[in-house]
């Protein structure tokens, strides 16, 4: 169970139950309301005083000015509300200023310095809202980084000034940060929400991780096809080359998950059994699908390395697809002026009018509560996946390498 400080904000009185909120910068926020915990005397007293200080009476409820200050405990804090709370006592001596929503992150092991400090130009997210959106966002995002070794971008002062990668785990880091080592590199890798809290109240925007675990003996465990346009502005190209990949795959009957990237391109998922199939046999499969949708349109698709060479065209990136190289994990927000998420989306969602800056925190976020969740079922597919034939078909001698039927 954890604890906080929270201000009485209102009485229901048909449920007995008081309304509790905190302060966020300079607003009010409601985070729920208790029933339990209080003695019969204490609880006949509360009404007692909610009755004769009321600022607004309605039907349903008394609403109540700032200053009766209760300490609660509650054993979570999801979509910004408080999950199962009971009465501790009464903190006669707080100020309920001082009940704030960063002090309910608290209880997760981080301490958030400097709440209030912007991180994007033009828009009014804080570094608080940022954490809150990891909060949140966390049973979704922690199986992707788990057991991973992970790179992360970071902005000290967010989009307003310089940013670094970080792969080495600082010496200051809270004994809860789990790493492995590397090729000479002590990675952190983010198996629980202490740390990924904690990475946020670093300023970690960005979670870059290998398409291998720890523990998969250098294996991959998905295969990524990122499709990577000139520009934002070519956006549409990623649209259609998604489009094409995923009547490829179908024809193919493999199960593909999409994303986009938070930036300017789209990456389209396979999931892989673990400890199953090794990068040069995976390489065989995304060299001929790389090659297939060049040869069916030419004046589109590329895979030049180099920029100057592509013309223009999409670059079908298949190369990055290997032991040690990364993407950007799904969830995770980029470092660019609008803070856009690398989010999940179903295939029907492909639409000609699809753009990366429709997928802002607060969107990701309502479209989970809305039970928007396209890789809800990502890990049950690893051990479907018919990828096994496939590959057979490809690595006989006799196939006609200008097909796929």
């Amino acid at each position: 169970m954890h604890s906080a400080g929270f201000f009485i904000s209102s009485y229901h009185k048909k449920t007995g139950t008081f309304g509790v909120s905190v302060c966020l910068n300079k607003h009010i926020i409601a985070v729920g309301s208790f029933k339990k915990g209080l003695k019969k005397e204490e609880k006949t007293a509360l009404i007692s005083i909610i009755q004769e200080h009321y600022k607004i009476e309605d039907d349903d409820f008394y609403y109540m000015e700032p200053g009766i200050c209760v300490e609660l405990q509650f054993s979570s804090f999801e979509q910004q509300k408080i999950i199962n709370p009971i009465f501790k006592k009464f903190l006669y001596n707080q100020n309920w200023q001082d009940c704030k929503l960063e002090n309910i992150l608290e209880t997760d092991g981080t301490t958030i310095t400097h709440p209030d400090k912007p991180l994007f130009p033009d828009t009014s997210i804080t570094k608080l809202d940022y954490i809150l959106y990891l909060k949140e966002i966390s049973p979704y995002f922690l199986p992707f980084l788990q057991n991973r070794l992970l790179t992360t971008i970071r902005f000290p002062h967010g989009l307003f000034g310089e940013s670094f990668y970080q792969k080495q785990c600082p010496d200051y880091a809270p004994s809860y940060v789990e790493t492995s080592m590397h090729e000479g590199i002590q990675y952190i890798v983010c198996n629980n929400l202490e740390t990924l809290l904690w990475l946020g109240n670093q300023l970690a925007f960005e979670f870059h991780i290998p398409f291998e675990t720890i523990y998969s003996d250098y294996m991959p465990s998905e295969i990524v096809f990122d499709l990577d346009p000139p520009s934002v502005e070519h956006f549409h190209m990623a649209i259609q080359a998604a489009k094409a990949l995923q009547q490829i795959l179908d024809r193919l009957q493999l199960l593909s998950f999409l994303k986009i990237s938070g930036n300017k391109g789209i990456q389209v998922y396979l999931p892989l059994p673990e400890k199953t199939f090794t990068y040069e046999e995976v390489r065989l499969f995304t060299e001929f699908i790389a090659n297939y949708m060049i040869v069916e349109n030419p004046e589109l698709f590329t895979i030049e390395r180099l920029k100057k060479n592509r013309k223009n065209r999409l670059y079908i990136d298949y190369i990055q697809h290997s032991e040690g190289k990364t993407i950007i994990a799904p969830y995770s927000i980029r470092g660019n002026k609008g803070g856009f998420v690398a989010c999940p989306l179903e295939w029907n969602e492909l639409t000609d009018d699809l753009h990366p800056s429709h997928f802002s925190m607060n969107v990701v976020l309502q479209r989970l509560h809305k039970g928007i969740n396209p890789f809800a079922h990502y890990f049950e597919v690893k051990e479907k996946q018919p990828f096994r034939q496939v590959l057979e078909v490809l690595s006989n001698p006799h196939n006609s390498k200008g097909s796929i039927d």
